[in-house]
């Protein structure tokens, strides 16, 4: 089964006196020393979300490098930004990442985080900026879905999305398949192990 729900992490405003009972308590700890506002309903519109996918949230847990797991074998990821929190959920290995179009010098964080083939392939791009944040979505996802996040150099592996198709140039030789889209025109994508038919879904925290 693979699913992938968002909502406006602002919806999650009216529970914010709940959040106790709401969350787990790990989740509720993170949310209590978080100090920014936007931060804190990031946070709890993540755990509605996850309420709502996984239900039973005694199986819920994060592992040893801090990623989250479920312990009946299945996947979740989780991401937030530009006021949508997304969470998918998956049979099978996967990560998701979705990311505002907001950052202007995206050619200094190419430098630090990208692969010399994307770098040059942002170069000779009509719309530079649209490439870039596919090509961040694409190797976060990646690396969630390894469970290994920024512990994998991300300058250790690339993403060809000049045609058709996304490749992926790594040692690791697992069949991963992504999906790269948009959300509320916020880019997005999915790394899954299994079949990639993940379709977004808006739930309204009601």
């Amino acid at each position: 089964m693979n699913k992938l729900i968002y909502a406006e992490s602002e919806s999650a405003r009216r529970y914010m006196s709940a959040a106790e009972k709401l969350l787990t308590r790990e989740r509720y700890e993170r949310f209590n020393r978080l100090k920014n506002e936007k931060d804190r309903l990031d946070c709890l519109a993540a755990g509605l979300l996850l309420n709502e996918l996984v239900g039973d949230m005694s199986l819920y847990y994060k592992d040893e490098k801090g990623c989250p797991r479920l312990k009946d074998g299945r996947s979740v990821s989780i991401s937030h930004s530009g006021g949508i929190c997304a969470v998918a959920i998956s049979d099978s290995a996967v990560g998701i990442d979705i990311q505002k179009n907001e950052e202007k010098n995206i050619f200094s964080l190419a430098r630090i985080a990208f692969h010399e083939k994307e770098r040059e392939f942002l170069k000779s791009c009509k719309n530079p900026s649209d490439a870039f944040y596919t090509l961040w979505c694409l190797k976060e996802s990646y690396m969630k879905a390894r469970g290994l996040g920024f512990s994998l150099a991300p300058k250790s592996f690339w993403f060809d999305i000049s045609g058709e198709r996304i490749i992926l140039h790594s040692d690791d030789k697992e069949p991963w398949r992504f999906k790269s889209f948009a959300i509320e025109n916020i880019s997005a994508a999915v790394c899954c192990m299994g079949d990639n038919d993940f379709e977004p879904e808006k739930i309204s925290l009601t």
